[in-house]
């Protein structure tokens, strides 16, 4: 089983007159570790801090092409339960569950549509959010054409856009302020790592989550049962919201990047 994605840096706030090596190689180191963190912690279910610890696929360049700069890379499964993994939720699913992991650090929040590949995110993911902490090196890494010659810098999935890399998302990505007001908002669960006490919520349905993590304390016993109850109910089919005492992690352009949960009850 093969995917091929194309990497492009192209005119930003700067015309395009080459990319230069250093930045080019270390967008290209940064997209290699993205990819292979992410494909692996989707089909494994762990998240590795060492690169070459990855399994069960291969990443290769294949040829580069002329005019702006476009490299090609193949991700080839090689394990039969890395298959089987993909197989189950879907091409579509595994690109989806790719996507939402590498454009929430930068703000952008895709949607996971795929039945198969929400069900695998909620059941069989535990470290998303720990996922997500471990892509801001690589992914800043990446902005580097963008913020060294003015880029912009695009990941096709074929033909077909992924994601764009520039200015707004390097700042949104590098930029944040805890606020100091506490603030009580009510919302469902929507993921919860009974381990780590780290999860998302949804305030809406139909709305985007936000992901939160507790005071260095943790969380008490009841809290965590709200929380694991709220979330049972959403997999059942019934959005039960719970209340949180949060403050508020922002972007530098007022957006919530995460929420630090103080407290919680039920409402």
């Amino acid at each position: 089983m093969n995917f091929t994605f194309n990497i492009k840096f192209d005119t930003g706030v700067s015309d395009f007159d080459g990319l230069n090596m250093y930045y080019g190689a270390d967008a290209l180191s940064g997209f290699a570790e993205a990819l292979a963190i992410t494909t692996h912690a989707i089909v494994n279910n762990n998240v590795v801090t060492q690169t070459p610890a990855v399994k069960g696929f291969k990443l290769d360049f294949k040829e580069a092409h002329d005019g702006s700069y476009i490299q090609k890379v193949s991700l080839e499964f090689t394990d039969a339960e890395a298959v089987r993994v993909v197989n189950h939720i879907g091409a579509r699913g595994f690109i989806e569950l790719l996507t939402f992991h590498l454009a929430s650090p930068l703000g952008l929040n895709p949607r996971i549509e795929s039945a198969a590949a929400k069900r695998w995110h909620r059941s069989s993911m535990d470290d998303s959010e720990k996922l997500l902490d471990r892509l801001e090196g690589p992914l800043k890494r990446i902005h580097h054409p963008v913020y060294g010659q003015g880029y912009k810098v695009t990941l096709y999935k074929s033909r077909t856009t992924m994601l764009n890399f520039n200015e707004a998302t390097f700042d949104y990505l590098t930029g944040s302020t805890v606020s100091e007001q506490v603030e009580t908002i009510e919302a469902a669960v929507s993921r919860f790592n009974a381990r780590t006490f780290t999860g998302r919520i949804i305030e809406e349905e139909d709305s985007d989550s936000i992901s939160f993590s507790p005071l260095k304390a943790g969380l008490v016993r009841p809290s965590r049962v709200i929380l694991v109850n709220s979330l049972k109910d959403l997999t059942e089919g019934r959005f039960t919201k719970v209340g949180l005492e949060v403050r508020r992690v922002l972007s530098r352009d007022g957006r919530t990047k995460h929420l630090i949960v103080q407290s919680v009850h039920e409402l």
